[in-house]
């Protein structure tokens, strides 16, 4: 993976400041042009693993419809914790939307997981089960940029 600088008044994260960071239930912000060439900007939960950026979504929704169409997104994850300096990082990357209901559900379950804390609960459950109905989105980025103040 590259990894590049993106502010050059801020410090550079680490390989690992980086992956702790990911580590965290923070929110993926993925960015796309919509059919009409407008920008969109859409939060999500999201898993990270070898490099690649997953989550699921619904498998006739608006963004599994545009990524089919254009792959090319814009991505964001950042902390602003307080008494701690602004970390994060934002890339460009392809995306690629994988129709595996199973696969979706698996990814439901672990973004449940991570962002609740339990898949016992009502909550969980119900969200897991919207797995049945998702595909999952593969970002795989062409770099990540970092920035610390």
């Amino acid at each position: 993976m590259k990894y590049v600088l993106a502010d050059s008044h801020a410090k550079p994260l680490s390989k690992k400041e980086v992956l702790q960071l990911l580590a965290r239930p923070n929110i993926l912000r993925v960015a796309f042009v919509d059919r009409k060439g407008e920008p969109m900007v859409h939060p999500v939960w999201y898993h990270y693993s070898k490099e690649r950026f997953y989550f699921a979504t619904d498998k006739d929704g608006t963004k599994a419809k545009v990524l089919r169409e254009n792959p090319t997104v814009y991505f964001l994850v950042d902390e602003v914790p307080g008494d701690r300096p602004s970390l994060g990082v934002r890339g460009k990357g392809t995306a690629r939307v994988i129709d595996d209901t199973k696969y979706a559900t698996d990814i439901t379950r672990r973004c449940v997981k991570r962002y609740l804390g339990t898949t016992k609960s009502k909550t969980a459950k119900t969200i897991i089960a919207m797995g049945a109905d998702s595909c999952v989105v593969e970002i795989t980025p062409r770099f990540i940029a970092t920035w610390k103040f």
